[in-house]
C-alpha cells in the first residue's frame, strides 16, 4: 500500500461502522460514510491512502487535490504557529506545511485563505507540504501560454528574496517583481494583481506592484505626509538624502522620492529646508 496515492485495493469485510479493505498484506479502514455505494466481499476499490490523526492509515474514496511528488496550488485554511501552515487538499485532514520551510519572520507567513505551491512529500509514512525550488514549480507547469506584455495577471507571492519577491500565476508562470517596483509589505502566500513588463529569454517575467508614475506620484506624496503628520509635521528626510536611507523609510526610490517632494513644494504643502523638511 502506498499513501499518498490512488491504491486498487479489495474489500475484505464489513463492519457496523466500515469496511476493512486489503491488498492481500495490509489492512485498512474506509468508513462508511465514504462509501460510495454498498460494497461486496472480495469487490475491488479504488481509494486515496493517507495517515489520519491517530497515526492509522486510512482509505478515502474522495479524490485528492494533490498526490505524492506532484506540486499544486491550494488554500491555507489555518495557521499554527508552533507547527506551520495547513493546506486543504480534498480530504478530512489537511495537509501541513512545516515551520521550517516557512519564514523565520512569523509575519512573512501565510494568512488563511491565501494560496501556495507545494508538492506531496512523505515523511515516516506521514504527508506534508513542501516548499520547492522556484524551477521546480515551473517545472510542473510546462504547457503556458506565453502572458502579454503591459497586461495585468492575477498571482501568489512564494519567494521574497533579497532585491525582490517572486510569484506566480495559477498556470505556473514566474513573475519576479524587483524591490523598487513595490510599496507594499508582502507575506508568502498573498494574492497580487502586478503589471508584466517583459519575459526574459530564460522563460521568467518581470513585472510592477505599482502604477504608471503620474498616478503613484499622488500616492508616493500621500505617504510623505502621512510620515510628516505622524512625526510632529516635520523629518530630516530631504532631497539630498542617501537613496538607502530614503528606502528605508518609505520604501521608495530616491528619485520617486523626490519627485513627490516636489510635487507637494508645489502645492505648498511642505517647506523645504537644508537639513529636514516640514509640514506647512
Amino acid at each position: 500500500m502506498e499513501i499518498g496515492k490512488i491504491n486498487t485495493l479489495k474489500i475484505l469485510r464489513e463492519t457496523d461502522i466500515s469496511y476493512l479493505l486489503t491488498d492481500g498484506v495490509e489492512e485498512v479502514f474506509l468508513h462508511k460514510k465514504e462509501a460510495k455505494k454498498p460494497y461486496l466481499e472480495n469487490e475491488e476499490i479504488d481509494v486515496f491512502l493517507y495517515v489520519d490523526n491517530q497515526g492509522r492509515k486510512t482509505a478515502s474514496t474522495q479524490e485528492p487535490l494533490i498526490m505524492l511528488g506532484e506540486v499544486k496550488l491550494l488554500e491555507v485554511v489555518e495557521i499554527g504557529h508552533r507547527y506551520g501552515a495547513f493546506l486543504y487538499y480534498g480530504m478530512i485532514k489537511d495537509l501541513m506545511v512545516s515551520y521550517d520551510d516557512l519564514p523565520i519572520n512569523k509575519n512573512k507567513w501565510p494568512q488563511v485563505s491565501d494560496k501556495m505551491f507545494v508538492k506531496m512529500i512523505s515523511k515516516g509514512e506521514k504527508l506534508f507540504g513542501h516548499i520547492v525550488g522556484r524551477k521546480q514549480i515551473t517545472d510542473e507547469f510546462p504547457d503556458r501560454e506565453a502572458l502579454v506584455e503591459g497586461a495585468t495577471v492575477g498571482a501568489y507571492v512564494m519567494f521574497l528574496i533579497e532585491n525582490g519577491l517572486v510569484a506566480y500565476s495559477e498556470a505556473g508562470d514566474e513573475i519576479f517583481v524587483h524591490s523598487n517596483n513595490f510599496r507594499e509589505d508582502y507575506r508568502i502566500g498573498e494574492f497580487c494583481e502586478p503589471k508584466i513588463l517583459k519575459r526574459n529569454p530564460s522563460g521568467e517575467y518581470t513585472a510592477t506592484l505599482i502604477e504608471q508614475k503620474e498616478v503613484m506620484l499622488e500616492e508616493d506624496a500621500l505617504r510623505i505626509l502621512e510620515y510628516l503628520e505622524d512625526n510632529d509635521g516635520e523629518m530630516v528626510l530631504t532631497d539630498k538624502s542617501s537613496p538607502d536611507i530614503i528606502y528605508q523609510t518609505f520604501h521608495m526610490s530616491k528619485s520617486a522620492f523626490k519627485r513627490a517632494l516636489g510635487s507637494l513644494y508645489k502645492a505648498k504643502k511642505v517647506e523645504l529646508e537644508k537639513n529636514k523638511t516640514k509640514k506647512i
